[in-house]
C-alpha cells in the first residue's frame, strides 16, 4: 500500500510541475516548491484525506512554504486554514520525555534508575530502566492495543482515563521481550513517565510542560489537554481512526483526551510546532551530552528511520509523528540542513498518513538525499 502511495504521488510531481498553477493556489516561487504543491495536491485527489495544512522551511534553498488544500467540513466544504489548531497526537511524547530529560540534567533522576524505584509493584520493574520507557525498548504491553481498552474508547467515548488505569491494563499483559532487548512502540511508556514527573517533581505533567516548554518558547496556542473532549480555539472538523468509513462521525471533539495524556493529549499549529521543532532537535532544552544521546537512535527493523529517546530520525531529520482520532502529523527539523516539516490531515487513516511523505518531501528538497 505504502508503495502505491508513494508512486501515486511521484506520478503527480511529473504532471503537475508541467502545468499552470490554479487560480486559487499560491503562486510557487521556485522549483521546489513546485514539487512540494504538486505532492500536497495528489493527496487530496488521490486519497481519502479530507484537508492537510504543510509548513515546509527551508531558508539555505529559498523555501518558506506554506500550503493548504482540502476541506475542513466535508458538509459545508470550507476550506483549511494555515492557523487551525490540531490535535498533535503522539508529537506529544517528545514534549514528556523532555521533561524528562531536564530533569535527569538536573539530577533528579537518572537514566539506569530502574521502573521498580518508581512503581514497585508494576510486574518485573526491576528490569526496566527509565532509558528503556523513553526509547520504547522497556517491551511493556501498548495499552491501547487491548482489546479491554478499545471495548470501553468506543462505547464510552467521554470516559475519563486516569494514569493508573492505562498503566493497569498494561500489568495484566505479558512483555512483549526481554527489557531492552528490541523495539516496540508502546503508549504506556509515556503514560508511566508522565507518572514519574509527577512523583519527582510534585507538579501535574501538564504543568511542567507548560512552564518548561510552552511558556519559555512563549507558544500561545499549544496546550496540553488534562481531559474533555473540546479542542480550544479554530479548528476544523477530524475524520476517521482507521480504515476508511464515509458513514463514521466526524470525531474531532469525540474522544476524551486523557485516554491519550502524556502519549498524545496536545494541541498544537503548524507555526508553534515548527518554533518548537527547532528547538527540540536544535538541543535547546536539554545539555550537549544529552541531546547527543537523546538523538542516537535505534534501527527499528523493516523501517527507513530509527527511534532515540521520545524522538524519531530520518537521515539528519529529527522529531515525531502523530496520530489521533481525527488527525496525523508529521514534525521534522534538521539542524545541519536549517529545515522544518510539518504536516497534518484532518483525518486518520491507516493508509493515508503524514510519515508516509517523509522520504519524498525530503527528496523534493534534497534530491541527494
Amino acid at each position: 500500500m505504502k508503495r502505491i502511495y508513494l508512486g501515486i504521488i511521484l506520478l503527480a510531481i511529473i504532471v503537475v510541475s508541467c502545468k499552470k498553477t490554479e487560480d486559487n493556489q499560491p503562486v510557487p516561487v521556485n522549483n521546489i516548491e513546485v514539487r512540494l504543491q504538486a505532492i500536497m495536491d495528489s493527496i487530496i485527489k488521490n486519497t481519502h484525506v479530507p484537508g492537510l495544512v504543510a509548513g515546509i522551511w527551508a531558508p539555505n534553498e529559498n523555501v518558506s512554504f506554506i500550503y493548504t488544500a482540502g476541506t475542513s467540513d466535508l458538509e459545508t466544504n470550507a476550506p483549511m486554514n494555515e492557523n487551525m489548531i490540531f490535535r498533535i497526537g503522539s508529537n506529544t511524547k517528545t514534549f514528556t520525555v523532555t521533561v524528562l530529560l531536564q530533569l535527569v540534567d538536573e539530577g533528579k533522576i537518572a537514566l539506569n534508575n530502574k521502573l521498580s524505584d518508581y512503581l514497585p509493584d508494576f510486574p518485573d520493574a526491576d528490569k526496566v530502566s527509565i532509558e528503556m520507557l523513553t526509547n520504547m525498548r522497556s517491551g511493556i504491553f501498548n495499552y491501547s492495543e487491548a482489546e479491554e481498552f478499545f471495548a470501553v474508547f468506543v462505547t464510552d467515548p467521554t470516559h475519563f482515563w486516569t494514569a493508573e488505569e492505562l498503566i493497569g491494563i498494561a500489568k495484566e499483559h505479558d512483555y512483549y521481550f526481554e527489557p531492552g532487548t528490541d523495539f516496540h512502540y508502546s503508549n504506556t511508556n509515556t503514560i508511566i513517565i508522565g507518572q514519574i514527573v509527577k512523583s519527582i517533581t510534585g507538579n501535574s505533567l501538564e504543568s511542567e510542560i507548560r512552564s518548561r516548554i510552552i511558556d519559555e518558547l512563549n507558544l500561545v496556542n499549544t496546550m496540553y489537554l488534562i481531559g474533555g473532549t473540546e479542542i480550544p480555539g479554530f479548528h476544523p472538523k477530524g475524520y476517521y481512526f482507521g480504515e476508511y468509513d464515509p458513514e463514521a462521525p466526524e470525531c474531532s471533539e469525540l474522544f476524551d483526551a486523557s485516554w491519550a495524556g502524556p502519549a498524545g493529549g496536545m494541541i498544537s499549529d503548524i507555526f508553534e510546532l515548527s518554533a518548537y521543532a527547532e528547538a527540540l532537535s536544535g538541543g535547546y532544552f536539554l545539555s550537549d551530552t544529552l541531546q547527543n544521546h537523546r538523538i542516537n537512535c535505534h534501527e527499528i527493523s523493516g523501517s527507513d528511520k530509527k527511534y532515540g529517546m521520545g524522538i524519531f530520525s530520518y537521515d539528519n531529520f529529527y522529531g515525531h509523528n502523530g496520530g489521533y482520532p481525527g488527525f496525523t502529523s508529521l514534525m521534522m527539523n534538521s539542524p545541519d540542513r536549517n529545515c522544518t516539516i510539518i504536516i497534518w490531515y484532518n483525518c486518520q487513516l491507516s493508509d493515508a498518513d503524514p510519515t508516509m511523505l517523509l522520504s519524498v518531501v525530503t527528496k523534493a528538497i534534497y534530491p541527494d538525499l
